[in-house]
């Protein structure tokens, strides 16, 4: 029988995963035949980890088993990857079935007018030279509730909008009261022509319909006078809307205007740029800028993460949660930064600067066991950076004093480091947690409180 395969960049949660089974189970007739406290355990065997999590207590009909393998896109790269077959995908496989490929945000359109719907727009076009068939979603996970009592922004109405008429499917967000697909490229150009405009000074997104073209107008630079292309939120709206006009039938030209880009900034990059691989991919130009002739796009979609440092703290954190430990803040390499919650359950948002007015600095996760009342603080780092990590950890006064200590009162707070790289065989330093080698062998720092000891010992590390 074959397997489920989720590739992610991101720490798995154990609600997401459940989402995303029942939404395959929904699309492709299978069923959920066994369900209880679902759990994700990382398979580690004679103190080794194997790179690979298993998902419990979580059964389908027609697949043995439900695996989960942390890997990086090349650019602009879905959170989710779901595969069904017996053995794990191979990097850069023509033969893998992949039938999923999906988006997960928690941003809601109360949050942000442009980031949950724009933002990650481009992810949309840019899997389509890799994987053209597959099915798509964008996933609004559960961890903010819903207000659907609420009419949404015109902006998330044209956005998700444009995502339903790509064919992307909507989970976790109902679409039947204020959106639909667009019909017609007339409608769409309606549709934002009567948006609100933005404020005095801002390059508004319109689109003017020519008979040998359409132009788009937005800022790509970032700051305005950068001469770049660094505006993620626009690179989002102008991938989906200029994709949008593709589907609804226009050939023709499609031209970006007031976008602020220099050519030397252009000439420099190669044509080796996130939007300039969806201007290759859908034809579009930059008016006024000879774009580059040869656009090779990277080959492989994703790949197998083995360098970077979220593959321990992401571990530990896992760890931690199947073992019970409560998962206080988490913000990984390259993953979506998490919510601070508070010892009753609450979810609260970070600022980026403290009580003075200084930068916060954030660990890569946050840890607590309520049995011993002991919160962990880790910093994520490669073997490289080690040095980096032991200075920065040292600048985390302001998380503890104005968020650890008030929501945790008495607890005993941990302050150290995880490891990840080389092939080193021991803990390296005193504030160093855990070390991870790239063979997947697992150091623990005999120092270590006993409930991160314990949660190591129960999955068959020595000490």
């Amino acid at each position: 029988m074959d397997n489920l395969w989720l590739l992610t960049e991101e720490r798995p949660k154990p609600s997401v995963i459940l989402q995303i089974i029942e939404m395959y189970c929904s699309d492709f007739n299978d069923r959920i035949v066994a369900k209880g406290d679902i759990k994700i355990k990382p398979i580690i065997e004679s103190g080794k980890f194997k790179f690979t999590y298993v998902v419990e207590n979580l059964k389908v009909g027609n697949a043995e088993s439900i695996f989960i393998k942390t890997v990086s896109g090349s650019s602009s790269f879905l959170d989710f990857l779901l595969f069904k077959q017996k053995t794990a995908p191979v990097e850069g496989s023509t033969t893998d079935n992949l039938i999923m490929a999906i988006e997960e945000t928690k941003t809601s359109d109360d949050e942000s007018r442009n980031t949950g719907v724009y933002q990650r727009g481009s992810k949309f076009v840019y899997i389509t030279p890799y994987y053209n068939n597959v099915k798509l979603y964008m996933l609004y996970n559960e961890e903010l509730e819903a207000r659907e009592d609420k009419k949404p922004s015109d902006t998330s109405v044209f956005g998700t909008n444009i995502l339903l008429t790509l064919g992307v499917t909507i989970v976790g967000k109902n679409t039947s009261k204020w959106f639909k697909p667009f019909t017609s490229l007339d409608e769409l150009i309606r549709f934002k022509a009567g948006m609100r405009q933005p404020p005095a000074g801002n390059v508004p997104i319109a689109i003017t319909k020519y008979p040998d073209r359409i132009e788009i107008s937005g800022r790509l630079s970032k700051p305005a006078d950068a001469g770049n292309i660094g505006h993620d939120p626009n690179i989002g709206a102008l991938s989906m809307i200029s994709k949008c006009i593709r589907t609804l039938g226009w050939d023709k030209d499609i031209v970006i205007t007031l976008h602020g880009v220099e050519q030397s900034y252009v000439n420099k990059t190669r044509g080796k740029n996130k939007f300039l691989y969806i201007c290759h991919i859908l034809g579009l130009k930059l008016q006024g800028i000879t774009m580059p002739t040869r656009v090779e796009l990277p080959e492989l979609y994703w790949h197998y993460e083995m360098s970077s440092e979220k593959m321990t703290s992401i571990l530990l954190h896992v760890l931690g949660m199947y073992h019970g430990l409560y998962g206080v803040y988490e913000n990984h390499a390259g993953c979506e930064r998490g919510y601070f919650r508070t010892k009753s359950g609450q979810l609260v948002t970070l600022p980026k600067k403290d009580s003075h007015g200084i930068n916060l600095y954030l660990p890569d996760v946050v840890l607590y066991d309520a049995a011993t009342n002991y919160v962990v603080l880790v910093e994520g780092k490669k073997l490289s950076t080690l040095s980096n990590g032991l200075k920065e950890i040292q600048y985390y006064d302001s998380i503890e004093n104005e968020y650890i200590k008030p929501n945790y009162p008495n607890a005993q707070i941990l302050k150290c480091v995880s490891i990840f790289g080389g092939n080193q065989k021991n803990y390296l330093h005193k504030d160093v947690l855990i070390y991870m080698n790239e063979s997947g062998e697992i150091y623990i720092n005999p120092n270590a409180p006993t409930c991160i000891k314990k949660i190591f010992i129960a999955a068959g590390v020595k000490l």
